[in-house]
């Protein structure tokens, strides 16, 4: 397994070759597993792990632009010229 970093975050890529062995109690078991199973489970996880994201950005995002409000009239009584 070669790590990617791809998607958002640095969390690597899982091939589902490598996922490894499965469970040994859950082999017992007598039902049948879709096939898709594995990829719904995947996209909901993603789904919710983007919504998180989006919802940490609208938290800290205000608060990064109201930082950079506040910093531009120190920066310019100090002299300092903004890049």
């Amino acid at each position: 397994m070669t790590p990617d970093t791809g998607g958002a975050g640095d969390d690597p890529v899982v091939d589902d070759a490598d996922m490894g062995e499965p469970v040994v109690e859950l082999r017992e078991l007598s039902l049948a597993v879709n096939e898709q199973f594995g990829r719904r489970v995947r996209t909901r996880i993603e789904r919710r792990r983007l919504a998180g994201e989006c919802v940490q950005l609208a938290w800290v995002a205000p608060f990064a632009v109201f930082l950079e409000f506040l910093r531009w009239p120190f920066e310019l009584f100090n002299g300092k010229p903004r890049t």
